[in-house]
């Protein structure tokens, strides 16, 4: 179940600005993920599934866990 759906032009910061923003504080490495929050008040939640679409590539699909319990 869909749970909330958005596009990248009504985020309020573009992703080059917080990739700029938050590269001058940590490295990023390969197969990181910057998480840009959800596109309403939408919890995420143990066992939930975050998925993430670009034209021209595979979906990235994230199971969500909580580190507590890992």
């Amino acid at each position: 179940k869909v749970h909330a759906s958005n596009t990248v032009s009504n985020m309020t910061f573009p992703p080059d600005y917080l990739v700029s923003f938050h590269s001058k504080v940590m490295k990023f490495l390969p197969g990181d993920v910057l998480y840009t929050g959800t596109p309403r008040a939408v919890h995420i939640n143990e066992g939930d599934k975050v998925e993430c679409r670009i034209t021209g590539f595979e979906t990235l699909k994230n199971p969500v866990v909580d580190k507590k319990t890992q």
